[in-house]
């Protein structure tokens, strides 16, 4: 009969220990796919493969690239992005655009899955206004990109910052933010762990006009969510 309980009783400890485990999470963690890469339709690829395709492309006709450069692999790999990025003329722009699609190709080509996120349930749409950082307004001088990031740091919003902007959805994964003077469009391109942090990211390109003048320009920024109930942050801005 002792031998019995002995027996039980062993078998209700390893139970125990058994039950401790599964009430444990950290132990195992969550699953490394947890929140699988996500690319925008706008893209017109069913893999992050055929991204790699397009990095080794030759650049259609038309396409502004420097001479000697023949792909976006090429661009970026002997690093004359940096002096692409500040080209000046009457072509700039487009030579800006043409970085800003290898940008990317390329992160979104070497994106992971995502461990956690607090932006899996957030949509591209007029409900992401509020939750927007001042950096993804139109910063036209180093001193109003510095006051940006200045207020980011102090929790402040682009809302907070402007009031008076408007937005709409313009097309799959695009908003069309209006202000006084500007209107700009916010491209959500996909989602994925792209600073191997393991949390999500998003990345997000600008395209900003001053509706006086000439001015265009676009951005590209990775961006992601620290908490349930935080705004959106910028990681890095790529471009």
């Amino acid at each position: 009969m002792a031998k019995a309980r002995t027996v039980v009783g062993m078998i209700l400890f390893w139970a125990g220990l058994s039950g401790l485990g599964a009430q444990t999470p950290e132990a195992s963690g969550p699953p490394k796919d947890a929140y699988p890469v996500q690319l925008s339709s706008k893209l017109d690829v069913s893999s992050q493969a055929e991204l790699g395709k397009r990095m080794n492309a030759a650049f259609a006709e038309g396409v502004a690239h420097p001479a000697g450069v023949h792909n976006c692999s090429e661009l970026l790999g002997r690093a004359r992005y940096r002096i692409f990025a500040g080209a000046i003329g009457p072509d700039a722009q487009a030579r800006r655009s043409t970085l800003a699609n290898c940008l990317i190709f390329q992160k979104l080509r070497g994106a992971a899955a995502s461990r956690s996120s607090y932006a899996a349930d957030l949509k591209w749409d007029e409900r992401v206004m509020p939750l927007l950082p001042p950096e993804l307004a139109i910063n036209v001088s180093s001193e109003s990109v510095r006051a940006a990031r200045a207020a980011s740091a102090r929790g402040r919003k682009w809302v907070d910052l402007d009031r008076d902007a408007t937005v709409t959805v313009s097309g799959p994964d695009q908003l069309l933010v209006k202000g006084n003077g500007f209107t700009e469009r916010l491209i959500l391109w996909g989602r994925g762990d792209l600073d191997q942090d393991g949390r999500e990211d998003l990345l997000v390109q600008t395209l900003d006009t001053l509706t006086e003048g000439t001015y265009r320009n676009t951005r590209l920024f990775v961006l992601t969510r620290k908490s349930p109930t935080a705004p959106l942050s910028v990681v890095k801005q790529l471009l």
